[in-house]
């Protein structure tokens, strides 16, 4: 009888001869960062900044809408918005 059997253990199911892929990153390597440029970070924040105000502008509308006038539900606002408005007027205030 083998051992394994004798002591509840099953075999492995890896043969012992096969080898571990290598690792990508040695645990004594120092990963080297890139330096910063600023124009990346201003062209970053500038396309950030128009993102959240054009595609945000809408919510901020009608979360206005609804906290002026409580009992108007999402669909209500949303419509009232819309009869004031057009699209045109979920964009009120973008540009003062």
């Amino acid at each position: 009888m083998s051992k394994a059997i004798e002591t509840g253990v099953s075999a492995p199911a890896v043969s012992p001869t096969a080898t571990a892929a290598p690792a990508t990153i040695s645990p004594n390597q120092v990963i080297e960062k890139k330096a910063l440029s600023w124009s990346n970070v201003a062209l970053g924040a500038a396309i950030q900044t128009f993102e959240v105000s054009t595609l945000g502008q809408p919510f901020e509308v009608v979360k206005t809408h609804m906290a002026a006038n409580r009992g108007d539900s999402i669909a209500t606002s949303l419509k009232k918005t819309y009869a004031r408005g057009g699209i045109s007027g979920f964009y009120q205030g973008l540009i003062p």
